[in-house]
């Protein structure tokens, strides 16, 4: 058997259906699903219509959020499909893309004053309630790379298969009707009036829409072991970033072109081979033109002879569903043999003769594999091979090459570099150090002004840490370093205050108030965007969404593909701006500390008691490279990135369980440097540490550090690789020593952990005592 990776369950909702077998008869008869929405929070003057998902049946998920909900759904679907029940000790990941995430829970918060809709904000919240009961339990995962997302979950979906991570990976995508995605949309110009025409002359833009889209990925073995059925082969994936412009495509389509080249290469298919292309084609003048001109790149003159579908023009836009809906009818437009037609383009509106573009009635065709692309803000190009048979010389030989820290760079309140970084661990832990926003001027020396001014406190922290890494990194060639780098980006908020300046102004002035540049960079994805246009980085770019974890899981993710040989380097940091909205909500839950913070205020000590957290910013990015990459260039390994786990747990009450997973490679280090911040996480993880690793030490770097979420465990990476050494060590009964100093002497092999408050737990641990260091 050739245990590939395969399709054996898939689950859509789209204005065209509640499953993928609806949907996909609505296209084959040449329905389109787009009309007035509805659900929309706010009328447009010019209500320019989209796609809208169909009502469920009965009473399903009545209560929840509406993405919460329609996810729900489409997992379930996917499930059935796979036969993948909850029963048995399989090890399940789940990884998905979005752009908007819980947004419409903002805009109620917004318009009432009320916190509570924010507990349903966060990707994270998303995930929880979508997946109870599923049976997940490895990782749950948000990634953005904007309009690539979908696609991009299931590439990542892959690496947890292909590195022994997970049996089975819940991949896809999703976004629903909002008033947010629809305004900043239109503030761009991006969306027609009228019917939008793929690939048409004098086409004027696209339509917005919602979806829920689901894959079930596993080896072959593990499908047929179970009695599903094997839908298709994942066949290969290729990436790549623009570094071109924020919102426009690269006009000659060189990174589209690019990961559509990695993709056949990585599946082992010709051009000539592929039977339908599933174009991203959203109908906007520059996308399209750009994606043509990838085409043209890829196939040259035989472009014409390959059947190529828009099923935007079905759908509208689904946003961060798209590539995964798309993937999904491409298969089923492989195993039903037919070519599906594009709405809306006649052969005669066509702008490009050389575009083999399929037009009025599915039509039979042979199709043994095909090509999926999507194209996101940011220059984010995901391309994807499905086959219908099993081909080529099997699964990819796991591989185990040693990943190093080459580079780090820290930006926290106080504490603008690595030397004052280190200085302030040094100087033993004090009340809510680090605490606050970090004004423009402390990084102005770090980025360039001029682009600084337009940027989200999150971007221009990204960018300032990655700064600094990339010089202590020693590169001196950046630009070169760049081109074949890629990143992984984490953050539990993104950029939280221009979400919530680009939404305010859409409340208090309706739709047509609202503002482009706020919204481009207000994506969750925008500091990837600035981070490979100011560097220059045509690796692919995504980020990780929505918890505490998400700087750590960045860092995992990146390094299981550089340890395969999928990549050589990677750029990965996470970043936190301070709001005060921020500091209101978690005050709310009783977590951060609100009255008294300014004075110094209470804080409880890690591990001790349950004072609650203060609330901080900063950003830590990490020059990663495999031992050749680095060798190369003759660059110094500060620490290597060792062993890890995930955990992931439906409740907090059940925390420990997830930490206790996470933790699992840590019986042997020396210290485990937990994500412990005064709140009930810390006695999730004293309880899961001791689970999995006996008496281990323990230390923290809360006392040293304000809250900062994804960044904190970074920084935790950070100081081990900077200095060789760990902050104060617990004492007995796991309780950290107040006042206890940062202590000298080789750390060697040093655990890392951080958990999450939705029940999800990260853990990988650092070798700094055979690499050297400073």
């Amino acid at each position: 058997m050739s245990d590939r990776i395969v399709i054996s369950g898939v689950g859509l909702v789209t204005c065209l259906g509640a499953s993928a077998e609806e949907t996909w008869r609505g296209i084959v008869s040449g329905r389109r699903g787009l009309g007035p929405m509805g659900a929309l929070e706010t009328r447009p003057k010019q209500d320019k219509g989209g796609g809208q998902a169909p009502e469920l049946p009965g009473d399903f998920g009545v209560g929840m959020p509406r993405e919460v909900r329609y996810l729900r759904w489409a997992l379930r679907e996917a499930m059935g499909q796979a036969r993948l029940g909850v029963e048995g000790d399989r090890r399940v990941a789940c990884v998905v893309g979005t752009t908007l995430h819980g947004m419409r829970q903002g805009g109620e918060y917004l318009r009432t004053g009320r916190m509570e809709p924010l507990c349903s904000f966060l990707a994270t919240h998303t995930l929880v309630g979508a997946l109870r009961g599923s049976g997940v339990n490895v990782l749950a995962a948000t990634t953005c790379s904007a309009c690539s997302s979908g696609l991009g979950s299931i590439a990542l979906g892959a690496t947890l298969l292909e590195a022994g991570e997970a049996e089975v990976a819940i991949c896809g995508g999703y976004d629903p009707v909002s008033e947010y995605a629809y305004a900043g949309f239109d503030s761009l110009r991006l969306i027609d009036e009228g019917l939008i025409r793929p690939f048409g002359r004098g086409r004027q833009g696209m339509k917005v829409a919602e979806g829920y889209a689901i894959v079930v990925i596993e080896r072959e073995s593990t499908a047929r072991a179970r009695g599903a059925e094997v839908l298709a082969e994942f066949a290969g994936v290729g990436e790549s970033a623009d570094a071109h412009h924020l919102t426009q495509p690269h006009p000659e389509g060189e990174g589209a072109a690019r990961a559509m080249e990695a993709a056949l290469a990585a599946a082992g298919v010709g051009k000539g081979e592929i039977g339908l292309v599933a174009a991203h084609a959203t109908a906007t003048p520059n996308n399209d033109a750009a994606e043509h001109a990838a085409l043209s790149r890829v196939f040259g003159e035989g472009l014409g002879r390959v059947p190529v579908v828009a099923f935007k023009s079905h759908l509208g836009h689904t946003l961060g569903a798209a590539g995964a809906a798309e993937l999904i009818l491409s298969l089923c437009a492989m195993r039903a043999g037919l070519a599906p037609p594009t709405a809306g383009t006649t052969r005669e509106d066509v702008e490009y003769g050389d575009l083999g573009l399929c037009f009025g009635e599915a039509r039979p065709a042979r199709i043994g594999a095909t090509l999926n692309t999507s194209l996101g803000f940011g220059g984010a190009n995901t391309s994807v091979v499905l086959t219908r048979r099993a081909r080529g010389p099997g699964a990819r030989a796991r591989s185990d090459r040693r990943v190093l820290i080459t580079g780090v760079g820290v930006v926290v309140p106080g504490a603008i570099g690595n030397e004052a970084f280190v200085s302030r661990l040094r100087s033993g832990p004090g009340t809510a150090a680090g605490k606050g926003r970090i004004e423009e001027s402390a990084i102005a020396h770090l980025i360039n002004a001029r682009r600084m001014r337009r940027m989200s406190d999150y971007s221009r922290l990204t960018l300032a840490a990655t700064a600094v890494a990339c010089a202590d990194a020693g590169i001196a060639d950046v630009a070169g370093f760049a081109a074949t780098c890629s990143a992984i980006l984490g953050s539990a908020h993104g950029s939280a205050a221009f979400c919530e300046e680009y939404y305010g102004q859409i409340v208090k002035g309706g739709i047509e108030a609202a503002n482009p540049v706020l919204f481009a960079e207000g994506v969750p994805n925008a500091a990837a965007a600035q981070l490979s246009l100011m560097l220059g980085v045509k690796g692919g770019c995504q980020t990780i969404l929505g918890s505490r974890t998400s700087g750590l899981d960045a860092l995992r993710l990146a390094a299981l593909r550089i340890a395969s040989g999928e990549w050589e380097r990677a750029l990965v940091s996470a970043g936190e701006e301070w709001t005060p909205v921020l500091r209101l909500a978690y005050g709310q839950r009783g977590l951060c500390v609100v009255e008294g913070e300014e004075g110094g205020g209470a804080r409880g000590m890690p591990y001790s008691d349950e004072g609650g957290f203060v609330l901080g910013s900063g950003a830590v990015t990490l020059v990663l490279e495999s031992e050749g990459s680095a060798g190369a260039r003759g660059a110094r390994a500060r620490a290597a990135v060792g062993a890890g786990a995930w955990g992931w747990v439906e409740s907090r009450e059940r925390a420990a369980e997830a930490v206790a997973r996470a933790a699992a490679p840590m019986g042997g280090v020396e210290v485990v440097i937990g994500s412990g911040n005064g709140t009930w996480l810390d006695r999730a993880e004293a309880l899961g540490l001791w689970r999995a690793a006996g008496g281990v030490r323990v230390s923290s770097l809360c006392g040293y550090l304000a809250e900062a979420f994804s960044v904190g465990p970074l920084a935790g990476v950070a100081a081990v690789a900077l200095t060789g050494e760990v902050p104060g060590l617990a004492g007995e009964g796991g309780m950290l020593r107040e006042g206890a100093a940062w202590r000298g002497g080789r750390s060697g092999r040093v655990g890392v952990l951080a958990t999450d408050y939705s029940g999800g737990s990260t853990g990988v641990v650092i070798d700094a005592g055979r690499v050297g260091g400073d």
